[in-house]
């Protein structure tokens, strides 16, 4: 049973909450090649690594192809490889978080409304939809490609809220970023900054009750 709440949403953030893939992907290849990581840091990533290229925001929000991203990040570090080779090599790192998909399942079975809030590519998106099924379990997604903006940008939170049709007040936020909780935070939601699914569990039993249970 859910415990006395306020809460009736719960938006989760994709990226190493649901999937990993791009960050361990990254650091992975700056750590095999050695590389010296130029520019700044994404004001959403937790360190810098090759795939963090500057054009990446563009093809985040939707303005440049995965084809066009992939030759910068190859021209900018052509150590790691060709583009066909760093394509499908970053594909084939999209893995399933162990035991996120069982929490977010049994959330559901409590009623819970169920959404992704996530900075991502929709050709990234297309594949791991395809290979996950992950979408079948949430009401509603937004992805920055959508909305032409990433989090921590509150246009993002407002942006998942008006498709949930509800106040921050009512939504628990889950995402592995400090700063993106942070941002959430500063507009009412509740908030869980994510490390391991197992910890997780452990939070949401404050909220909804032994999910052991469900």
């Amino acid at each position: 049973m859910k415990k006395d709440s306020v809460i009736e949403h719960i938006i989760f953030d994709l990226s190493e909450v649901l999937l990993t893939g791009v960050k361990d992907t990254g650091l992975a290849l700056r750590e095999k090649h050695q590389l010296e990581i130029s520019g700044p840091k994404m004001d959403w990533a937790q360190e810098k690594h090759p795939l963090l290229t500057p054009l990446v925001k563009e093809f985040f929000h939707g303005t440049v192809s995965e084809d066009e991203y992939v030759r910068d990040v190859v021209e900018r570090y052509p150590q790691i490889g060709d583009s066909a080779w760093l394509k499908e090599h970053i594909r084939e790192n999209f893995l399933e978080v162990e035991g996120t998909r069982d929490v977010v399942i049994q959330l559901r079975n409590l009623g819970y409304k169920l959404a992704i809030l996530s900075n991502h590519a929709k050709e990234w998106i297309d594949h791991c939809e395809e290979k996950f099924n992950f979408q079948e379990l949430f009401d509603t997604r937004v992805y920055s490609y959508d909305i032409g903006a990433s989090k921590p940008d509150p246009r993002t939170y407002k942006a998942v809220l008006t498709q949930l049709k509800t106040t921050p007040e009512k939504c628990l936020f889950i995402d592995d970023s400090d700063i993106n909780i942070a941002a959430a935070q500063a507009l009412g939601f509740s908030t869980i900054l994510f490390t391991t699914a197992a910890s997780l569990r452990e939070e949401l039993r404050e909220i909804v009750g032994d999910l052991d249970e469900v």
